[in-house]
């Protein structure tokens, strides 16, 4: 069986959490929240139905520039892979929907952005969302605690200033 791809929009509902799964391999944890609605024309206002939240990780240098670049209440465009599981905590227990993300973007519906192209070694290999690592910092959420390591990795060059592209002229 195929695996099935999504693409959500919504607003983060807190700043990326970053840490390193156990083959090394950086990761950025975030939660999406998307708000659903309709506009009521004969009330001339948005009525809120709910919401629906979606568990978001990066890997690698996707999530290095997610972690520097996105904040809580980022509007945000994420396309990945859909995954649902299943979790238990002690007595608690619950369905999560989580998203192994291949691109993330801010949505310029709602604002303007500036890019900055980054050089960072590319990296190969198998998908890392299922390392133990990962799992544990969003399993940390469930217990009411944050995950450790707020701060990017040392070493590589992760910690080294964005180096930019040279500008492109569009259009001309």
């Amino acid at each position: 069986m195929t695996d099935s791809y999504v693409t959500v929009a919504g607003n983060l509902t807190a700043d990326p959490t970053i840490g390193n799964t156990k083959g090394g391999d950086v990761f950025a944890n975030f939660r999406v929240a998307v708000n659903h609605g309709y506009f009521d024309r004969e009330k001339g206002v948005w009525l809120e139905t709910g919401a629906s939240f979606y568990k978001v990780s990066t890997f690698r240098a996707l999530a290095v520039n997610v972690f520097e670049s996105l904040h809580k209440g980022t509007p945000v465009v994420v396309h990945g892979k859909l995954r649902v599981n299943e979790w238990e905590n002690g007595e608690k227990q619950g369905t999560e929907v989580q998203i192994t993300a291949v691109a993330v973007g801010p949505n310029l519906s709602f604002g303007q952005a500036d890019f900055t192209a980054v050089r960072r070694p590319h990296f190969t290999g198998n998908d890392p969302s299922a390392d133990e690592n990962v799992q544990a910092a969003f399993a940390q959420e469930h217990d009411g605690e944050l995950p450790a390591g707020q701060e990017p990795p040392a070493g590589d060059d992760y910690d080294q200033e964005p180096v930019p592209e040279e500008p492109v002229a569009i259009g001309a």
